[in-house]
């Protein structure tokens, strides 16, 4: 079980600042037959009492991925207590292949309606404690669910928590096979130190964020704003984390597919909806006095609003889109981004603008033909 005292504050060991949680063991050892072997339920290590999970997983002409996906929530060595795909309106055999298989506890048919409003709905027929998000692409580590449980029942006062992740480009590469040992490291964020992890290098995504349901509950019953269709992550993700602490699973415990099917595959369409979704989270947080976000909080969640406008900013002018990026900047600098600011001047400069603007977010090495994904911003500065 996890200790309670604290490391020294300071860095971590790869430069990020936190609040360091340490266990007496280094690491856990996943079942060797769990990192590839036949799919079957793992019983529970203890009877003790837990918080329920519930797993969401939003569908959308998935039938080629969704089975390999619902293999790995079958491959858990802790059992969800509920796994609800919803069909998003599918044209494929999507809902066959979630209504035939052994992990799936429920199945819900639905008009197309988008992402948000899938995941609305599958939130609003579980009751679980914790509510497990994953996309019907993506894959978790057999010890995933078990780490996410132990994480925030260890740790009461996070309202959020997410694990990192490594991806792969399909169908180029195949997965990097999932770790024998894990270590188990927990960093506690504000959201100061949060805005610094999701800015700073690989982002919170959605398949491998958990969030307790009375955190969701407090937004609403349909907490996502079912208008949006990208950048609901950094919407919701950094709502929870503006209302409270969010723990970090600083190890790996999950891959995720980059392709070009996903929804973050253009990094145009993602420079261009990506900041509505961070000035619908400012909304929120200004017209939500019930939840008890301070003035201080706020003030940051500015900042990081603002950083997210200037790093779209710069893709879309590295685009040829030089207006849009521009006005974006103009955004930023208006609240209180003094990068922003400098490099909208140096875009007028001849002999300077082209360095302010950006061709990609990521480097050529992981650069796919259809377009890169969304989300990996450190390169962007």
């Amino acid at each position: 079980m996890f200790q309670c005292g604290r490391l020294p504050r300071g860095r971590r060991r790869d430069g990020k600042r936190g609040v360091v949680m340490a266990r007496v063991e280094t690491g856990t050892r996943a079942p060797a037959d769990l990192l590839g072997g036949p799919v079957e339920w793992r019983a529970q290590r203890d009877s003790s009492p837990r918080l329920s999970t519930a797993v969401i997983i939003p569908a959308y002409n998935a039938e080629t991925v969704l089975g390999e996906t619902l293999d790995s929530v079958a491959a858990q060595t802790l059992r969800p207590d509920e796994v609800i795909v919803v069909d998003d309106g599918s044209r494929d055999r999507t809902a066959a292949i979630a209504e035939a298989h052994p992990a799936v506890t429920r199945v819900i048919r639905k008009a197309n309606g988008g992402i948000c409003a899938a995941r609305n709905d599958a939130i609003e027929s579980g009751s679980s404690d914790l509510v497990m998000p994953l996309d019907a692409d993506d894959l978790w580590h057999p010890l995933y669910v078990e780490r996410m449980v132990a994480m925030m029942s260890a740790h009461p006062e996070a309202l959020s928590g997410f694990a990192r992740w490594r991806g792969w480009l399909h169908p180029a590469e195949s997965p990097v096979p999932f770790e024998a040992t894990v270590g188990d490291d927990i960093v506690m964020h504000d959201f100061a130190s949060y805005d610094r992890a999701m800015l700073g290098g690989l982002p919170v995504l959605p398949s491998f964020h958990v969030a307790r349901r009375s955190a969701l509950r407090k937004i609403g019953l349909r907490p996502y704003p079912e208008h949006q269709n990208m950048g609901e992550a950094a919407y919701m993700c950094g709502l929870l984390a503006a209302m409270g602490p969010v723990a970090e699973h600083v190890a790996p415990l999950g891959r995720y597919r980059l392709h070009a099917n996903a929804l973050t595959g253009d990094e145009i369409d993602a420079a261009r909806r990506v900041p509505p979704c961070l000035e619908d989270l400012r909304r929120t947080i200004a017209n939500r006095a019930d939840l008890g976000i301070d003035a201080s909080v706020r003030r940051r969640v500015d900042l990081h609003a603002a950083g997210w406008h200037r790093r779209c900013g710069r893709r879309l002018g590295g685009g040829g889109h030089v207006a849009e990026a521009r006005r974006l900047l103009i955004q930023a600098a208006m609240l209180g981004d003094r990068r922003a600011m400098a490099m909208l001047a140096a875009s007028l400069l001849p002999g300077v603008r082209r360095r302010v603007w950006v061709e990609a977010w990521r480097p050529d090495v992981v650069r796919r033909e259809a377009g890169t994904e969304a989300w990996s911003l450190d390169r962007a500065g």
